[in-house]
């Protein structure tokens, strides 16, 4: 049932106090109501009777997680026994309005919500708790009873996180985790940084490298084109050539058929015409022969003048021929040269046939070149790969470095010891450091601390250990004689350091016998029956005086470890203490997770009563086990890498060999080459020969074929001239004889004169005329050559220019061809020498492709690292835009927190302070408590092992109560936090509770304890809640005080 409260109190109440809480089939509850104070409330009642079941209640019933409670983890396990369904309602006081909270909770873990009577969600209350700063989950605001340990347990770290969670809404730790988030993307940016300009500087350096290549790469590209150039001039040089040899062929054809038309008409018909006249004469002078007969002996005596005019005239006309004769000799001699000459042409073209052929020269040059640059193509891709392969070799090389010196740190025990000591007990490693520097100032050997001496084989043994030996013994000093001992504390205790270490001695570092609680025989029982393995002690590997040590301060050799086996012995009720104590009166026992003593009472029936506690983590011995499964994962890496390594050197060796044989292989593609550039010289050499005797050819041919006709002709006329003066001579002597012979028979004489002139003319006219018809038909024969000649030389030009012309078009490539030079011998020894050079080129042609690609991704890199750098010193000043302000207010925060805090452990005579450690990254900053219970003691930090559990109480609720002034919540529970604590103490810490929960305006206060001392100051606002549950008691709604009251005073 909801009650209501008069105005004036609920005006007390600030929004989101706990005004009322109902429980039905909740846990030890079938149904109860009950009505909270608004400041500080006591909730007592004896051990069992469900009073931390209310703690339950509010932290379910406000949607908090069944982890932050520590005890059950399904939501039906809050369900009462035997009952299906249960709810919680808790109403939160508000000043407009009260809000009525409902979970209705299922036993198959299912559970809904309502909001006034609303259904609703888990987000809908959360929104109503975020606005009344309501955080469940914050243990400095809700502390439950299996929550205490975990809270003097916290870390500074996450003290820090709780405390900035608790005050204002939050926004403290909201803040950190923002600048924690921003440095994490701050330290990610700045390793992206620092990777991005390693990789631009590494690109830069490699195209660094890239450069000359392609240089040279460009150099031989530039060759390539000069090379096709001149191949395409060389082309229209050949065309050339041979338009020039066709226009003289053209021109000779035409002077040729000139001279052929010009003899026929100027010399062979004429000659033609003149023998048929006088063959007619002749056969009219042979007609007439006969009748001058008889005339003949009287002109004989005139013949001897006739003879000698004639013989004077044949000289005459033998001189000519003679000329003439000598001409056509001096032809005749330059023709044998030509044919001398032509036979010279002939053997070096039989010498040039019987080298290899120039395209098959040529056409091997290019499969070798093609060859050279298969292989140089495969070197590079080689070389590449084994660039690769190295590279990774040397990052598996580095990485098995690195995993060896992993392997070598996590094998160094002492040194992960002493790091743990000195983040644990600052003034014990310094006490460490000063004994390594100041040995020569001891007589023995001095030991410790004790926890870098002393080595167990895995984790669990190490729990063993430490929860065996008190923390003392842990990091205390051994010495071996009185004298050290009092150097040690003369120096570190008593002087100028006061460090306040401990230091235990052993004279003379003697080793005592020492006896085992059991007989070999009890001993192999326990064995036998309970699972027992051995002694604690057995299981410790330290020097004897440490031994002996551990045996006086920790009774390391009576306490007997078990198994999983005889802890469950124990879960089950065997009575195992009992067969342990009949054999000796005491017995102490661990078990992988508990630690039990057992000890046979002195008085009465002399039972059997036992103690027992979890068994806590190690925090020094187990450096090595914690870190064995990363130590093997470490050697099964480094397996790994050596197996890869092995690999990586493989291929190495495999690249390498395959390197050799192409560099082989090269060096005889190279010999090769040399042979075929001498073969292609050789050729050259005798082409050029060739060329030069073409031209002393065609020289001779031209003045073979000069035209003599003009001289020809003029001796021919010279002929005709002394052959006519000879006929006139003739005719004059005919004349002279006829007058001399008038009287003798003068028709005979002149018949046979007219008879041997004209036959001797027709003689003289026919051979010439044979001459000339030679001459003629020689003309013809050349005509013809010449004409046959043209006509394959023309065709040949037409294809040269076609040629040309696809290859390079004249206007297209004219620029280029002005600088080369212009004839083809130049050309074909420019191209020799450029393919040579070609030849020699050793470089891939990718290099080229790859040093720009690199090219653009530099300049896409320098980019994007300008756009990267912009953006850090961006995020460096957001992220000091939000410590600066963050860290000043929590600095400030920490400041009020330490003044209260000293103040209320002054108020109980101790001594307490907070610190803010800063060391290291922002994420591992934390809150330290520190505390002094004892004027003989230091100021220590407050940690799960270090302090009793009524001093870890103390600590714990007056740091909660230094925290309560800077927070702003409506309530705050504590379930048993006076557990363990004096009556001196908790009469001080009740006072203090008191005052800070009671009084105007303060936040509600739930305070959960099953007992009270007496003669405690009560404020009139505190509200007592006593819990009495179980199966005899009343009905709630039966419960009177004032029936009760009353019925007591009548028996009094």
């Amino acid at each position: 049932m909801m009650g209501e409260m008069a105005p004036s109190r609920n005006q007390e109440y600030v929004d989101g106090s706990i005004y009322r809480i109902r429980l039905h089939n909740f846990l030890t509850y079938a149904d109860a109501e009950l009505f909270p104070g608004p400041r500080l409330n006591l909730v007592i009642g004896p051990n069992g009777t469900g009073k931390s079941s209310i703690v339950c209640a509010l932290c379910v019933g406000l949607g908090g997680s069944t982890k932050v409670l520590g005890r059950a983890d399904k939501m039906g396990d809050f369900v009462q026994h035997e009952k299906e369904s249960g709810f919680t309602e808790i109403e939160l006081y508000f000043a407009r309005k009260n809000v009525v909270i409902r979970r209705n909770i299922f036993r198959d873990n299912r559970s809904t919500w309502h909001i006034d009577n609303k259904e609703s969600t888990l987000n809908k209350v959360k929104e109503v708790l975020s606005k009344a700063k309501i955080q469940i989950d914050n243990l400095c605001q809700f502390l439950p009873q299996d929550k205490v340990g975990d809270f003097s347990r916290m870390t500074p770290t996450q003290l820090l996180k709780a405390t900035q969670a608790a005050i204002g809404n939050g926004e403290l730790a909201g803040q950190q985790e923002e600048i924690l988030k921003m440095e994490k993307e701050n330290s990610t940016s700045s390793h992206d940084l620092v990777a991005a300009r390693a990789r631009l500087e590494t690109m830069r350096s490699e195209n660094l490298q890239r450069q000359r290549d392609v240089e040279r790469i460009r150099e031989q590209e530039a060759r390539r084109i000069e090379l096709a150039n001149l191949k395409n001039k060389l082309m229209w040089v050949e065309y050339e050539e041979q338009r020039s040899r066709v226009d003289k062929l053209r021109r000779r054809k035409a002077k040729l058929k000139k001279r052929l038309e010009a003899a026929k008409n100027a010399q062979l018909e004429p000659l033609k015409l003149v023998l048929e006249q006088e063959r007619g004469a002749v056969r009219k002078i042979r007609a007439s022969k006969k009748d001058v007969a008889d005339e003949k002996d009287r002109v004989i005596n005139s013949l001897g003048t006739i003879k000698q005019q004639i013989e004077r005239a044949e000289l005459d006309e033998t001189a000519t021929q003679a000329e003439i004769q000598s001409l056509h000799e001096n032809q005749r001699l330059m023709k044998q040269r030509l044919d001398r000459e032509r036979l010279k042409e002939e053997q070096l073209r039989e010498e040039l046939s019987q080298l290899p052929d120039d395209a098959g020269l040529r056409e091997e040059m290019v499969n070798l070149q093609q060859k050279f640059e298969a292989i140089n193509t495969e070197i590079f891709d080689l070389t590449s790969s084994r660039d690769n392969v190295k590279r990774e070799h040397d990052r598996l090389t580095s990485d098995l470095h690195r995993i060896n010196d992993r392997l070598a740190k996590l094998d160094n025990e002492k040194l992960q010891r002493q790091r743990i000591l000195a983040s644990q007990d600052r003034d014990c490693m310094r006490a460490y450091d000063w004994v390594q520097q100041n040995t020569s100032r001891f007589q023995r050997k001095v030991w410790g601390p004790i926890a870098l001496e002393i080595h167990v084989n895995d984790k669990l043994q190490a729990k063993f250990l430490e929860d065996t030996l008190q923390n003392y013994v842990l990091t205390s000093f051994v010495v071996e004689c009185r004298e050290d001992y009092d150097t040690m504390l003369s120096a570190l205790n008593e002087g100028s350091q006061r460090l306040g270490v401990n230091v235990l001695q052993l004279d003379e570092g003697r080793i005592k016998a020492f006896q085992r609680p059991y007989s070999p025989s009890q001993f192999q029982t326990l064995q036998d029956e309970l699972g027992i393995t051995c002694y604690l002690d057995e299981l410790i590997r330290a020097p004897e005086v440490i031994h002996q040590i551990l045996r006086d301060h920790g009774g390391v050799h009576t306490m007997l470890v078990g198994t999983q086996l005889t802890e469950d012995l124990i879960n089950r009720g065997v009575d195992v203490f009992s067969q342990l104590t009949a054999m000796n009166e005491k017995a102490a026992l661990l078990t992988p997770s508990k630690k039990y003593v057992a000890s046979v009472s002195k008085y009465g029936n002399k039972t059997t009563t036992t103690r027992s506690n979890d068994i806590r983590d190690s925090r020094f011995l187990a450096v090595s086990s914690d870190h064995q499964a990363h130590r093997e994962r470490l050697l099964q890496e480094k397996q790994t890498k050596q197996i890869e390594i092995h690999a990586c050197q493989e291929k190495i060796n495999s690249v390498k060999a395959r390197e050799q044989f192409l560099l082989e292989s090269k060096h005889t593609a190279n010999s090769r080459q040399v042979e075929l550039r001498e073969q292609l010289r050789s050729r050259q050499k005798l082409m050029e020969f060739i060329s030069d005797r073409r031209k002393k050819i065609r020289a001779l041919e031209a003045d073979a074929t000069k035209d003599v006709s003009d001289i020809e002709e003029a001796f021919n006329r010279k002929l005709i001239n002394v052959m006519t003066k000879h006929v006139k001579q003739l005719l004059g002597s005919r004349e002279m004889l006829m007058q001399l012979l008038k009287g003798v028979r003068p028709n005979e004489v002149v018949c046979n004169l007219n008879s041997t002139t004209t036959e001797q003319r027709v003689a003289i006219t026919h051979r010439y005329l044979s001459e000339n018809e030679a001459e003629l038909q020689q003309l013809k024969d050349d005509y013809e050559q010449v004409k046959q000649t043209l006509v394959q030389d023309g065709k040949h030009a037409v294809l040269l220019k076609e040629r040309a012309e696809r290859a390079a078009p004249r206007a297209q490539n004219e620029t280029n061809f002005d600088t080369l030079p212009d004839t083809a011998v130049e050309l074909n020894a420019q191209i020799d020498n450029i393919t040579a050079a070609l030849a020699h080129f050793r470089g891939d042609l990718r290099v080229l492709d790859t040093y720009e690609q690199v090219q653009k991704e530099i300049e896409d890199e320098e980019v994007k690292l300008d756009r990267m750098e912009s953006n850090f010193a961006t995020l460096q000043d957001r992220i000091n835009a939000i410590k600066n302000p963050w860290y000043a207010k929590l600095t400030e925060v920490v400041s009020k927190i330490n003044i209260s805090f000293a103040q209320y452990f002054k108020d109980i005579g101790c001594v307490g302070e907070i610190h803010l450690n800063e060391d290291g990254d922002i994420s591992k900053w934390g809150i330290e408590r520190r505390a002094q219970f004892r004027m003989t003691g230091k100021l220590t930090n407050m940690t799960a092992e270090e302090q009793s559990g009524g001093e870890k109480s103390v600590g714990t609720i007056m740091y909660l109560m230094a925290l309560q002034n800077l927070t702003n919540c409506p309530f705050r529970v504590v379930d048993e936090i006076n557990q363990g604590m004096d009556i001196h103490n908790e009469r001080k810490v009740f006072s203090r509770i008191t005052k800070s929960s009671c009084g105007s305006r303060l936040p509600q206060y739930f305070l959960i304890t099953p007992k009270l001392i007496t003669g405690l100051d009560y404020h009139p606002d505190t509200k007592v809640l006593i819990i009495l549950n179980g199966p005899y008691n009343i009905d709630q709604t039966s419960w009177n005080t004032d029936d009760f009251v009353g019925k007591r005073q009548k028996f009094l």
